[in-house]
């Protein structure tokens, strides 16, 4: 955290690094200014964000206001700014825009003990096979060979995506050719490792576990092969010929709109090593498609769901600055 400031209700700032998730904040902050409310402090159990303009790594101020402080659940009011990224703009820390707006929900800890009532959901369809007897990945096995039955570690991605560099992945090994069509149809299943840095392997957190649900290249793959099917259909309407060299057209940015996250298990205080994620894209329209994730622990608990809107849209306008992304 760069900096800390509290001023008291209804408004606070928050300094810090972008990219450690907001709930640390939140935590942070009811800690700090409501610890003689609470028996414990209140944690995250929800967050509906909404992003306005890209975000970069780098130095940012959240503000944080009470919209409704309650002996069970509480919610705050966030927004998070940054200096204008743009050529030219003011090295000034009042210079600041809006980037991401949203709410959190808190509740206290000894509000969610007892029991759990569980319903019949499961995956489906179910995820690839392991080489265990049950047929579960052995996860031993995966880790020290980087592959088990059909599941086998991914490459790292380029450096141009930041975010997967502090993951290590592993999914099912594809079956048959990767077409246009295929890669379509695939439901995209990993098993994730936290590798903060790019280095060592480090064991999930729940603060971690946010980076996580808005993190899945091969989901962003599946995206870009819709959004170039709808541009192919595109361009068959009117006579074009774009299908002779669509893979070389395949250069999208993945801007995320909005964020609904919904907390549903807490991680032990040491953490777990792996966590299976689900990702499903049920429409894209427009170049706005859904996605559906679904976090697991390897007992097969539920972690958390999440569900979002984002854009696929011209790699380029992603390095053209504010003013192009502005017109998203």
């Amino acid at each position: 955290m760069a900096g800390l400031s509290l001023s008291g209700p209804p408004m606070v700032h928050l300094e810090r690094q972008v990219h450690p998730p907001a709930d640390v904040d939140a935590t942070v902050y009811f800690r700090e200014t409501k610890s003689n409310r609470f028996q414990t402090t209140p944690e995250p159990i929800g967050f509906q964000l909404s992003s306005l303009r890209r975000t970069v790594v780098g130095p940012a101020i959240l503000r944080v206001q009470d919209v409704k402080i309650g002996a069970r659940i509480s919610t705050i009011h966030v927004t998070l700014s940054q200096r204008p990224d743009r050529p030219g703009a003011a090295d000034d820390k009042d210079d600041l825009e809006v980037k991401v707006v949203g709410y959190i929900t808190v509740s206290p800890p000894e509000m969610e003990e007892g029991p759990i009532c569980k319903g019949t959901w499961a995956l489906s369809p179910p995820p690839v096979s392991g080489s265990l007897a049950n047929g579960s990945v052995n996860l031993a096995a995966l880790a020290a060979n980087g592959m088990d039955g059909a599941w086998m570690r991914l490459p790292r991605p380029p450096p141009a995506l930041t975010a997967p560099q502090h993951l290590e992945i592993y999914a099912p090994r594809p079956q048959g050719p990767r077409t246009l069509e295929s890669r379509q149809k695939q439901v995209v299943d990993q098993w994730v490792r936290f590798t903060p840095g790019g280095k060592s392997v480090a064991r999930w957190s729940n603060e971690a576990v946010m980076f996580l649900a808005d993190t899945f290249p091969a989901a962003l793959d599946r995206m870009g092969a819709m959004e170039t099917s709808r541009l192919l259909a595109m361009e068959e309407l009117r006579g074009g010929q774009l299908k002779g060299n669509a893979e070389k057209k395949e250069r999208f940015w993945y801007p995320t709109v909005t964020l609904n996250i919904d907390l549903k298990t807490r991680i032990p205080p040491e953490g777990v090593e792996w966590l299976h994620t689900r990702v499903v894209t049920r429409m894209l329209r427009g170049s706005r498609a859904d996605l559906d994730v679904v976090i697991l622990d390897p007992q097969g608990e539920l972690i958390a769901l999440s569900t979002q809107v984002a854009l696929v849209v011209d790699a380029s306008r992603n390095t053209k600055g504010r003013a192009g992304s502005e017109k998203l």
